[in-house]
């Protein structure tokens, strides 16, 4: 279990390479928690980032939708934005940005951070940017422009 200076350390790495800075710090902390981990008053959920992640992967769904349908884009085409931002693409992103060093994985993995805890990383930064922010869309937009994900320029 890594120490609170290390997460902090881990945090502050987060926020430089996403632009954005956390209000509530606890939010990209457990963000970087990969399942199986606890860390006694800071993480209490044994899930690590698996519920940020799924809520993640539903804002990074309905910010790609919002873009596309105020843009005037197809069904089609939104569908096919969705598709290209698989699990696999969230993965390439989070490993392409150096976010695998500010992870903290399972004690079970070693110290590898594997594509599926890579890609529930980037997906439980989106969702703890969003609940973080107040709910606010616009800066989630803000934040999938910055990793590169969404609707090309």
């Amino acid at each position: 279990m890594p120490s609170l200076p290390v997460i902090t350390d881990r945090v502050e790495s987060l926020q430089h390479i996403i632009g954005y800075t956390f209000n509530d710090p606890r939010h990209a902390m457990e963000a970087l928690v990969a399942p199986g981990n606890y860390i006694p008053g800071f993480i209490n959920r044994m899930s690590g980032n698996k519920d940020l992640a799924q809520l993640g992967e539903s804002v990074l769904k309905m910010t790609l939708i919002l873009d596309g349908y105020e843009a005037g884009k197809s069904r089609e085409s939104i569908d096919q934005e969705i598709k290209a931002n698989s699990k696999n693409h969230l993965t390439a992103v989070g490993f392409n940005l150096g976010l695998d060093a500010s992870v903290i994985v399972n004690p079970a993995q070693g110290r590898v951070v594997s594509t599926g805890v890579m890609a529930e990383a980037i997906q439980g930064i989106i969702g703890a940017v969003f609940i973080d922010s107040g709910y606010s869309v616009e800066t989630v937009r803000s934040l999938v422009a910055k990793l590169g994900l969404g609707w090309p320029a």
